[in-house]
């Protein structure tokens, strides 16, 4: 049985709280079994898929803290 590829998706975060934009400052990886949130160039969250568990990478700015309230909103959790 051949296993099928998923396609790495990278986008823009969209803001959550009524802000037009990040300005390419909160990127999403998603490859289909973790999605992992990158603020200013570094990986500061992520969700496994599959379980929807979800591990923080530190304690960060408050910037960087809207990033993560979003991507945690916009998977669901």
């Amino acid at each position: 049985m051949l296993k099928t590829k998923k396609k790495m998706k990278i986008f823009n975060l969209i803001p959550t709280n009524g802000r037009k934009s990040f300005y390419e400052k909160a990127k999403v990886i998603d490859d289909g079994v973790t999605a992992k949130l990158i603020s200013y160039e570094t990986i500061v969250a992520e969700i496994e898929l599959s379980t929807m568990k979800y591990t923080q990478h530190g304690n960060f700015s408050q910037t960087t803290n809207i990033h993560i309230k979003c991507f945690k909103e916009f998977y669901g959790i």
